[in-house]
């Protein structure tokens, strides 16, 4: 368990997942903390994304955003999938903005930007900027001290994801091509044994 920034960052339930997205804010950090739990991505190169990263089917994280230096493509959860179409007919409204603009007693009614190929999926309050990292942090750290979820952090959700991989029976190699390690050294680190698991080893006991 994680404990005052040290230590690995905990293990999340399903229930837990559902708990902190349904508490989150609405807005960028909301998308955000879901394009993690549905991507297994680290918190850097999901705030680097653009929307030319982004397809009907896929999602690009380009090698010069990685910690890998290497690009890995990842199919499209498919509620990842709705949430991201859904993100993308409000993405102009953040940061906050009036939507629309009265003058001489007549209504100009708010013309919706659609975002561009190379505008950040969750961009920054300054024009070419994304979204800050430590502002994801600190929105995320609030809300589970309010759901008094202990020990967890931005990290969880990609140790959730890899251990939950892990849990339903793939392979390392497959599990490695979702999550951009290199080697199983490396991958190691993220997983977990789940109180399931260790029930079902017990029981193969003979």
């Amino acid at each position: 368990m994680k404990n005052d920034g040290y230590g690995q960052a905990e293990i999340l339930t399903p229930e837990q997942l559902d708990l902190l997205v349904e508490h989150l804010p609405e807005g960028p950090h909301k998308i955000a903390f879901c394009v993690m739990r549905y991507s297994a991505s680290r918190i850097s190169e999901t705030l680097k994304l653009k929307w030319s990263d982004i397809s009907e089917e896929s999602i690009l994280f380009k090698s010069i955003n990685t910690k890998t230096d290497e690009s890995r493509s990842i199919n499209l959860n498919p509620k990842l999938k709705l949430i991201l179409a859904e993100w993308k007919l409000i993405w102009h409204k953040y940061p906050l903005k009036g939507r629309k603009v009265s003058k001489e007693n007549k209504l100009i009614e708010y013309v919706i930007p659609k975002p561009q190929p190379t505008d950040y999926v969750f961009k920054g309050r300054k024009k070419g900027q994304h979204l800050n990292r430590k502002s994801v942090d600190r929105v995320v750290r609030r809300t589970l001290n309010e759901l008094s979820i202990k020990g967890a952090s931005l990290h969880s959700t990609r140790r959730t994801c890899l251990t939950t991989l892990k849990d339903k029976g793939w392979q390392d190699a497959d599990i490695m091509a979702v999550s951009g390690h290199k080697d199983f050294g490396s991958l190691k680190k993220y997983l977990h044994t789940t109180p399931k698991q260790m029930k079902s080893m017990v029981n193969d006991f003979d």
